[in-house]
């Protein structure tokens, strides 16, 4: 069983209704062992849109990383993502951030994520529920990296949080 650390986001119309399915489809596939809770959050690139609303869950899972992979990517059409560019508004945007201590850099994939570190709304929900979990490129405990972290977005706890059906 590999444990994964994957982040949440949308930031367009119902967005926690996004995140729910997105919460809901993953638990039907592997067992979510924790999440954080939802965070409101400014857009990074492109200011004129809704912000967002991001949380982080650990799973653990028998899929290889690529099938995983390819599962998120099916899963992120299945639940409304348009293609937009980079920066621009997401229905649903599911990022793995971690997966067991992989290290993975292709074209279609880089694990650790490659921007986690620079990204409060990545970090501040991900030490909520994993405060100890080694960053496995900068060795770093996700607290530390969180404290080194100079992104000054806005990162705000809302009352939302994940129902658990099951």
């Amino acid at each position: 069983m590999a444990k994964v650390f994957l982040g949440l986001g949308s930031n367009v119309g119902e967005r926690f209704g996004y995140l729910q399915k997105a919460y809901d489809e993953i638990s039907l596939r592997s067992k979510i062992i924790s999440s954080s809770a939802i965070y409101e959050t400014e857009p990074m690139g492109k200011m004129k849109q809704q912000n967002f609303f991001n949380a982080v869950i650990e799973i653990e899972t028998n899929e290889t990383l690529d099938e995983l992979f390819s599962f998120i990517k099916l899963l992120e059409k299945k639940i409304g993502r348009r293609a937009r560019g980079k920066w621009e508004s997401r229905e649903i945007d599911i990022d793995m951030l971690l997966f067991g201590n992989e290290i993975i850099e292709t074209e279609r994939l880089t694990v650790p994520h490659k921007e986690m570190h620079k990204r409060k709304f990545v970090l501040i929900p991900f030490v909520e529920i994993a405060p100890n979990i080694i960053h496995t490129k900068l060795q770093q405990s996700m607290a530390s990296v969180l404290k080194d972290c100079t992104d000054n977005h806005s990162v705000t706890k809302t009352h939302y949080q994940f129902q658990h059906f099951k």
